[in-house]
């Protein structure tokens, strides 16, 4: 995460390599100095280091470097307005890492370009790098490929997928020690749950502004936390989070669209982006299209705010940028209807509700509806959000070989006393509707909640024969899940046979064995974070545990109900692989 602290050893590093002459290792170093002068916004400094390395690389007969440095050298020219030029360093750095078989590096140039090509607001671009997430590499924990996908889904306008692509990244952060890219995932998920008006567990999952370190940092966060503000009704801290924002962050033509947004102070906002860095081909974004025509709004020239806001949009929605065209749009109706327009106006703002609610980008379609109002303009009215219970699942009772999870919040009298009561039953309500989907979606039913608790079956069908995996994944991903919300969590898995089914017309799914009633005093057992297995399944988990390189922690635990010590495993989840099967 700092990496200023690494530029410092980086600079270390060259005192000791440059005195040797050419080598690979030099020119790796001048890369990793290249990408942390883009980061900071230090462009001509990236592209000098791009440089040398390219010229070391070829000196030392280096492929991979050379290749590699054109990422960076393509990243710092778009900085400077070069955005042609720079996609075309790009575009060879990939077909080079493609043909040299180097895996990181063509993630990285894909990764970057999307990133790039997104704050851009050039969806053309984004549309060619998004055909190449499938070459990026998708083994073990690697973020990058589903932290593209789920950025791609948002400003696509497709919220519940974005969800759950971001869920699934930060899950692949945490669990392979990314952590730039875990908070990354995080502020993209926050931004999610957002434009979802799922404003507590955005704000919950919203890292706080001390987390920034380089100045690209503010580019990833700065849009997603006007959001979460305006999501929450806050607007005076959709303001505090624009000002937050430094103009030097704006190079790429994002955040100013951000700042433009959570602000409506024209004298503010005008000397502002009077002082963003943009040159060239950036000034050309439908970014600053989009703050240029919420300036000219706000001080009343609407002749020209039209102008730029329907460019804007016109670009978003060429660009199949739909969340964005649906946010701007509504700006662009205002002034629509102020420079004469009423029918276009309320034509835009009642499309805009209907299509971004029923995308599930509730806060666009809100602001949408409330712009109406203000305006004077009616709309119809909005879709009913009530939630249908889920059908119950009627099992026949029978023997069967089953894995049993039992989780539950760690200290939950002592969070009691700590939250407010509304406040902690919505982090509940949070925690048991993700549970419910990572138990369902590895074939497992949960067969009731308990306040913070939860119980689940695997294998009801009989039919399964990696049940007992599924089990542990589910309960490290339930685990790491509540975390992020600020909820401590211990499990267990127990396997074993059990009578289950459906006792009664209308009970309840029943588990009826010894293997439940241990699964249950093993999980007493657990801390916060741990996941204890019995002997059983360890037995059978044991070789993916080895392969992930997981280590489990022998224990005798005196159990009540059980005679003697009962040896189980002891499994922490921040080492263990959440993945999707």
């Amino acid at each position: 995460m700092r990496s200023d602290l690494a530029r410092d050893q980086f600079e270390l590093a060259r005192v000791v390599l440059e005195p040797n002459g050419p080598s690979e290792a030099l020119a790796n170093l001048y890369i990793r100095i290249s990408s942390l002068a883009t980061f900071n916004g230090e462009h001509l400094t990236g592209i000098e280091f791009a440089q040398k390395a390219a010229a070391t690389a070829e000196q030392a007969g280096a492929d991979m470097p050379r290749v590699w440095s054109l990422t960076f050298l393509g990243g710092a020219e778009a900085g400077l307005g070069q955005v042609t030029a720079g996609f075309d360093h790009l575009d060879q750095s990939y077909r080079g890492a493609l043909a040299g078989g180097y895996d990181f590096q063509v993630g990285n140039a894909v990764y970057n370009s999307i990133w790039l090509a997104m704050h851009l607001g050039r969806g053309d671009l984004v549309e060619k790098w998004t055909e190449r997430i499938a070459t990026m590499p998708q083994v073990g924990f690697e973020p990058w490929p589903t932290y593209g996908a789920a950025f791609i889904a948002l400003e696509h306008g497709q919220i519940v997928d974005a969800i759950q692509l971001s869920l699934a990244a930060v899950q692949k952060g945490r669990e392979g020690g990314h952590r730039k890219m875990g908070w990354r995932a995080e502020v993209l998920l926050a931004h999610a749950l957002a434009e979802n008006l799922r404003a507590s567990e955005a704000a919950n999952l919203m890292p706080p502004t001390s987390t920034r370190v380089d100045r690209q940092d503010v580019i990833y966060d700065a849009m997603p936390r006007v959001r979460c503000r305006l999501a929450a009704a806050d607007l005076a801290g959709a303001e505090h989070e624009a000002r937050l924002v430094p103009p030097e962050a704006c190079d790429h033509g994002s955040p100013v669209d951000a700042v433009a947004e959570g602000t409506r102070d024209a004298d503010w906002l005008r000397e502002f982006m009077a002082k963003i860095p943009a040159k060239g081909e950036v000034l050309g974004s439908p970014r600053i299209a989009a703050a240029r025509g919420r300036l000219a709004l706000y001080e009343g020239r609407f002749d020209d705010a039209r102008e730029a806001l329907a460019s804007a949009v016109a670009a978003f929605e060429g660009g199949k940028l739909q969340l964005d065209a649906w946010h701007v749009g509504s700006a662009l109706a205002e002034a629509e209807l102020k420079s004469g327009h009423a029918d276009l106006a309320k034509s835009r703002l009642q499309k805009i509700a209907t299509d971004a609610e029923a995308a599930g980008a509730r806060l666009a379609g809100r602001v949408a509806r409330d712009t109406a109002a203000r305006l004077g303009l009616e709309v119809g009215p909005a879709p009913e959000t009530s939630i249908e219970p889920p059908m119950v699942q009627r099992v026949a009772a029978g023997e069967r070989m089953v894995s049993v999870l039992f989780a539950d919040v760690r200290g939950y009298s002592r969070l009691s006393g700590q939250s407010p009561p509304a406040e902690l039953a919505d982090r509940i309500s949070t925690l048991q509707r993700w549970a419910t989907q990572e138990v369902e979606r590895r074939h497992g039913i949960v067969d009731k909640f308990a306040g913070d608790a939860v119980m689940a079956t695997f294998n009801i069908s009989g039919q399964s024969v990696d049940h007992t995996l599924q089990a542990l994944r589910a309960a490290v991903a339930i685990i790491d899940k509540a975390a992020l919300a600020g909820l401590p969590m211990g499990a267990a898995v127990a396997v074993g046979p059990a009578v289950v089914g459906n006792m009664a017309e209308a009970a309840n799914l029943s588990v009826l064995g010894e293997v439940t009633n241990l699964a249950s005093r093993l999980q007493g057992a657990a801390e916060a974070g741990e996941v204890m297995l019995a002997e059983e399944v360890y037995r059978r988990v044991r070789e993916w545990l080895e392969a992930q390189q997981i280590r489990a922690e022998r224990v005798g635990l005196e159990l009540k109900g059980f005679e003697g010590p009962v040896y189980a495993y002891r499994v922490t989840t921040g080492m263990v692989a959440a993945t999707t099967p």
